[in-house]
């Protein structure tokens, strides 16, 4: 009994010893970056007039940028650090002139050594800075970057190429979606792909023809965005027969934004019963978004499906109709679906 008090003790004050170890070193770290930051401010300091005019947009004669080029030593690396930060909240001639005072620093140069760093964080970073400086002679080497060993510089990468936006490097971009286990999230190649410009048209016509799911996707979602109507005949395809149920969704959503009268009838063949719930819903908002009144025939017998939530949205793409659309909700007034279609309607055009 003693023994095993003498042992409950023991390890008590093991726990608070190692509590105590734990408090201190949060303070000293604490500390530390308090004192690192009192020091860095204390550098910008009297580079902090000519970086606050630039950044404004007030120096015309290009005094201030001048200033900030003289920069040496700690004094230097803590004005570009701050610099890189201004650049991603500020466009234009302002840019241009803080960019060019990393270039004179050697920040860009710096960047591009550090792309080959044994750190993912060193190399993460230099990839958006090179992004930030709009450095487009680096997309050869940022394309390679996509392949990176590390997900961090894989989406730093891509960032960067979708900020310097040269279509030449949307290829690249979209085929890394489907990399095998270096893949690039889907998310982060529409957005870079985004800022690329019409260039990319023919790619992600191409796009659709990959043998990945989520490389078809985004190909498909991005023609919708962009209003691409080069990629149609694809759109059609993906929607009549690809394997993928997400692919399908997707394409015909983009051929509701895009489509033709002639449309219609491809939408409407995917809305009956032996089709997935989930397409047939999406077929159904896109007639709704694509207005054609041949639609409209199709619509109204929809809002006797089973699935209240295709019923409201057959209801929601008929008010969107017009006077035509409208009167084919003749006899379904007091449905359940069509009240809600009403009532979420009337609450937009509130909100408009």
């Amino acid at each position: 009994m003693i023994i095993g008090a003498a042992l409950l003790v023991g390890a008590t004050v093991v726990i608070l010893g190692a509590c105590v170890l734990l408090i201190l070193a949060v303070v000293a770290v604490r500390a530390r970056r308090h004192s690192r930051t009192q020091r860095d401010e204390m550098l910008l300091s009297p580079l902090r007039p000519p970086l606050i005019t630039v950044a404004s947009g007030e120096d015309d004669d290009g005094a201030a940028a001048e200033q900030l080029t003289w920069a040496t030593g700690v004094s230097r690396t803590v004005l570009d650090r701050n610099i890189v930060e201004m650049l991603t909240k500020i466009r234009g001639v302002p840019a241009e002139q803080l960019v060019h005072v990393l270039e004179v620093h050697g920040a860009v140069d710096a960047a591009v050594a550090q792309m080959s760093s044994r750190s993912t964080v060193k190399r993460a970073r230099a990839a958006q800075l090179l992004g930030l400086a709009r450095a487009g002679h680096t997309v050869p080497l940022l394309v390679e970057a996509l392949g990176d060993e590390a997900v961090e510089v894989r989406n730093s990468a891509a960032y960067a190429l979708g900020l310097i936006g040269d279509p030449a490097a949307a290829g690249p971009v979209l085929a890394a979606i489907g990399a095998p286990e270096r893949g690039l999230p889907a998310a982060t190649a529409a957005e870079a792909l985004q800022s690329m410009g019409v260039g990319i048209s023919e790619v992600l016509r191409d796009g659709m023809a990959d043998p990945n799911a989520r490389t078809r996707m985004v190909a498909a979602h991005l023609s919708g965005e962009r209003s691409f109507t080069r990629g149609l005949p694809e759109l059609r395809g993906l929607l009549d027969a690809d394997p993928d149920l997400t692919v399908r969704e997707t394409s015909a959503s983009a051929i509701g934004r895009l489509g033709r009268s002639e449309d219609v009838g491809i939408l409407v063949r995917h809305t009956v019963p032996s089709e997935p719930l989930a397409l047939r819903r999406a077929c159904v908002i896109a007639l709704g978004d694509l207005g054609e009144a041949e639609a409209i025939p199709a619509l109204a017998v929809l809002l006797d499906d089973s699935d209240p939530r295709l019923a409201e949205l057959a209801a929601t793409a008929l008010l969107s109709m017009g006077p035509d659309g409208r009167d084919a909700l003749a006899g379904h007034e007091n449905d359940p679906a069509v009240r809600s279609a009403r009532l979420l309607a009337s609450l937009q055009k509130a909100s408009a």
